[in-house]
């Protein structure tokens, strides 16, 4: 296990290997450009799958026919 002081030792190489942090050296950070609001995005859009509408379809019926059974044996 490595002892504090050579864990703080190679904080400190690491940052100075990086150049320093900004606020340890006063500098602001840069301003991002904002993106542009006419970008098309990247998200992929799927199409229209017949057969999952098939599937949530047959399962609303089944569920219908459940419940419509269920009341039906109850009144009877």
């Amino acid at each position: 296990m490595s002892s504090p002081t050579n864990l703080t030792d190679s904080i400190a190489r690491l940052r100075d290997r990086k150049g320093g942090s900004n606020i340890v050296s006063g500098q602001r950070p840069a301003a991002k450009q904002p993106a542009p609001r006419n970008k098309p995005s990247r998200e992929r859009r799927f199409a229209t799958d017949v057969f999952m509408l098939f599937a949530y379809a047959l399962l609303g019926i089944a569920a219908v026919c459940q419940l419509i059974l269920i009341v039906w044996l109850d009144i009877i």
